[in-house]
């Protein structure tokens, strides 16, 4: 058996097991035959080991069920912006130029950018509160471990609010399609009611600053309006005073747009219809979805079982190759 396995193939004999055939071939035939002999025998190497490869999927399964019967559902409450560009937009009765001008692709993943931001989470941290959430505030494994030995390398401990911001950033997911106009703000928690009522106030922030924006933009063209009423009617004319009046109201809505007072609108974002937060931008809130968006145990199956076969299979492989470089036992000669 070992002259045989030594032997150098040869196309006109085929060995398999302990016999020996003989066969015409020709040359297009042989490298076929030689594959075949190959695969055979693999086959034949991973059948007399399939104990140890039924042993890995085994336990390859276990641990997995083990996993997910401690894995925490997680739940994904999607909200819905949709920018319109349209000719001509009217902020609190000032014309304003429109975006139809600009590339609408651009502003989509501009307006995408500025909401997956850091800024916009700062803001819903400081408008939740969620650096008194234990959920938020707590530190992973690592962030612990680097605060024990920080000293040693100069690494200060971060501060609770910078954790929320981080766990907060991490549960966000923005995507946008250009085509459409249309930006999906998605947060994934453990609780399905934390993820709709965070998702709508992601969305809610960022069309805050867009209202601030217009807001100031408005106030700043009215202003400009006055200057020219002054020099040509002056400040006791009837136009003056009702422009004078509309400067005192845009400056009322622009104090309050910055001081953030905007509780009406940020309790509306629960509603079930689209709420305009500001000229050109449209919000569709999200909804409580109860049904769990993760773990996908299919997905988490399917891969188990992959990587587990692949590891029995090297495993067997290495056995037999073992097996095979291990110097049988030695036979006395006897002598007559």
């Amino acid at each position: 058996m070992a002259e045989a396995r030594n032997r150098p193939f040869d196309p006109a004999h085929v060995t398999i097991g302990d016999r020996t055939m003989s066969l015409e071939v020709n040359a297009i035939d042989a490298p076929r035959i030689h594959y075949e002999h190959i695969v055979h025998d693999t086959l034949r190497k991973l059948w007399k080991h399939k104990l140890l490869i039924t042993t890995v999927l085994a336990v390859a399964l276990a641990a997995q069920l083990i996993v997910l019967a401690f894995m925490v559902p997680r739940y994904t409450g999607e909200a819905l912006i949709q920018l319109d560009f349209v000719r001509d937009e009217n902020v609190a009765g000032e014309r304003l130029q429109s975006t139809a001008a600009v590339d609408a692709a651009a502003v989509v993943d501009s307006a995408a950018r500025i909401i997956r931001s850091r800024a916009t989470a700062s803001a819903v941290v400081s408008a939740l509160r969620l650096d008194n959430d234990p959920d938020y505030t707590h530190p992973s494994l690592l962030t612990r471990v680097l605060s024990r030995v920080g000293p040693i390398f100069d690494h200060s401990a971060p501060m609770p609010r910078d954790l929320a911001i981080t766990r907060l950033t991490n549960q966000i997911t923005v995507t946008n399609d250009p085509r459409s106009y249309l930006i999906t703000v998605a947060v994934t928690t453990s609780d399905p009611e934390r993820a709709a009522r965070l998702a709508n106030w992601v969305a809610s922030e960022y069309l805050r600053g867009r209202q601030l924006e217009q807001a100031a933009e408005a106030y700043a063209a009215a202003g400009r309006t006055m200057t020219a009423l002054s020099a040509v009617y002056g400040p006791r004319h009837p136009t003056y005073l009702s422009g004078l009046a509309k400067l005192d109201h845009l400056k009322e809505q622009l104090d309050a747009a910055r001081k953030g007072r905007v509780a009406e609108d940020r309790e509306a974002v629960v509603a079930r219809d689209m709420i305009r937060f500001a000229a050109g931008q449209t919000l569709l809130p999200a909804e409580v979805v109860r049904v769990p968006s993760g773990p996908n145990a299919i997905l988490l199956f399917l891969v188990t079982t992959f990587l587990a076969l692949v590891v029995g299979i090297l495993l067997a492989l290495l056995v037999e190759r073992g097996s095979l470089r291990r110097p049988g036992p030695s036979r006395p000669i006897l002598r007559e």
